[in-house]
């Protein structure tokens, strides 16, 4: 497998289904003339949709269906663009390709950009919302999904780890500041995808606690295969800017590839058993060895 392999082919019928309804939402959009190209280039772009198919997969877990959960696993993808949007931005890492083709604002400009990045965050809650109302799961009332997905991209979030990371000294970083600073850029959003897709098909709590152990070790260890990528890859592959993080600290300057390789399999190894008497689950499983052979 190639080291920028997208998601593994068994996922393939699921992203189709994520791309498809955000092809039909790019279609539709009643946004005005100026932010319509900028949105129909953001909705459309190619991408692995992990987080999607996470909702998904933890959704199917649950004992859900994933057509009933193709809102909520658009509506995260949505919000994963809306922050490599504005994470490619010249006043943060000042990207020139993102998804094999020029980063938004270099293409439509920063303002355009910028309101294109909050309209697909807000938009995305209200699919959530929607997908609440038609399922109406028992045991999880809106308040608390729409806690889980308003946590993970608030001040405690992605938020909080892209401030972190911006404004922390490599000499001052250490193991712990990293696993702080990807655990909420990457692992915030992985968590309130499992667990908004696992709560709308009225999970259990026992193994919402579960399915969310497992995605947060799972979203650590796909930001160390992006470290790692981001040292080994081929940017026509992968289909962004690779090298950027010559000047940050990685998991990959603090172990090296072989031990950031490590340490990724040791996560999904974590991953895995989190879930391991878990019913239905192989999708997540599937996941999980797809996130781990990216570097492999």
């Amino acid at each position: 497998m190639l080291p920028c392999a997208p998601v593994h082919d068994e996922f393939a019928a699921r992203r189709a289904m994520i791309d498809d309804y955000l092809r039909t939402l790019a279609s539709r959009t009643a946004a005005p003339r100026p932010l319509v190209a900028p949105l129909q280039r953001a909705l459309n772009s190619p991408g692995k949709r992990v987080r999607g198919i996470l909702t998904l997969c933890a959704g199917e877990a649950a004992g859900g269906k994933a057509e009933k959960l193709i809102d909520a696993a658009a509506a995260l993808e949505m919000i994963h663009t809306c922050s490599l949007i504005l994470d490619d931005l010249p006043s943060m890492d000042d990207a020139m390709l993102r998804r094999g083709a020029p980063t938004l604002h270099r293409e439509f400009g920063e303002d355009l950009a910028i309101l294109s990045a909050v309209a697909l965050l807000n938009h995305a809650y209200g699919l959530i919302a929607r997908n609440h109302a038609a399922l109406s799961p028992r045991q999880w009332p809106m308040q608390q999904v729409m806690r889980r997905v308003v946590d993970a991209v608030g001040w405690d979030g992605t938020i909080a780890g892209e401030a972190v990371d911006l404004h922390s000294e490599e000499s001052k970083l250490d193991f712990d500041t990293l696993e702080f600073i990807h655990s909420r850029k990457t692992g915030a959003l992985f968590v309130a995808a499992a667990a908004v897709g696992a709560m709308l098909a009225n999970v259990s709590a026992a193994a919402l606690q579960r399915i969310e152990v497992f995605a947060k070790n799972l979203g650590l260890a796909f930001q160390i295969t992006d470290d790692i990528l981001d040292v080994i890859g081929d940017p026509q592959q992968l289909g962004k800017d690779v090298g950027k993080d010559e000047q940050k600290l990685t998991f990959v300057k603090l172990a090296g590839v072989d031990g950031a390789r490590k340490l990724s399999e040791e996560l999904v190894e974590t991953s895995l058993s989190a879930i391991s008497n878990l019913g239905n689950a192989d999708g997540l499983r599937t996941l999980a060895i797809a996130v781990r052979d990216r570097v492999r």
